[in-house]
């Protein structure tokens, strides 16, 4: 499959724009696929947990921001994106999370690499859980095997189904994440 990932870098504030920054990519992406992009028929839906999507549109696409970033990968086939810009933490929250959230691996791991090892684990759980449409909270597969390396290849908790959650280096001190049931799938990265 094929996907495209559109970054914008400014005011991303309210959500009035981040879903016209969404409809624009999407737009964008049909244009590329020729596939029709009617406004009155495709319009801007969301999920029981808030899962967006365009109405009778064969396309997916999910959305993410953070500090002055937005990000939307759009293509036609299921998908969920992160994007988190590390920040310090306070070191009490920082510890809470890690002990309610984060099982005994991940731990480790967050003990090795510290705040990277936070926010790579942290974008891993975003996009799968805007893949799935659970969301953050709903189950999770251990994100780092025994051996204290991140699994690109997870098994959804319940259904068995295998889907590859991957890292995007787009700078310094910024965490992207993306899911796709595909092992090779094609992500590009459009300006």
């Amino acid at each position: 499959m094929t996907f495209n990932v559109y970054i914008y870098e400014g005011t991303t504030s309210g959500e009035e724009l981040s879903h016209e920054l969404a409809k624009d990519a999407v737009i964008n992406y049909c244009s590329q696929k020729g596939i029709d992009f009617d406004d009155k028929v495709n319009r801007w839906s969301e999920a029981e947990r808030g899962k967006p999507y365009f109405a009778d549109l064969p396309v997916h696409f999910n959305v993410s921001h953070s500090g002055m970033l937005w990000v939307c990968m759009v293509g036609d086939a299921p998908c969920g994106i992160d994007i988190q810009v590390g920040q310090e933490m306070n070191v009490r929250k920082y510890d809470n999370i890690i002990r309610r959230y984060y099982t005994p691996n991940e731990q480790d791991f967050c003990e090795k690499y510290g705040t990277e090892g936070f926010f790579r684990i942290w974008a891993h759980r975003e996009a799968l859980g805007k893949y799935t449409g659970e969301g953050f909270y709903g189950k999770m597969p251990n994100f780092v095997g025994d051996d204290g390396r991140l699994n690109i290849e997870v098994t959804l908790p319940g259904t068995g189904e295998k889907v590859y959650v991957k890292d995007e280096p787009i700078g310094p001190d910024i965490y992207l994440a993306y899911c796709t049931a595909g092992e090779d799938d094609d992500i590009r990265f459009v300006e």
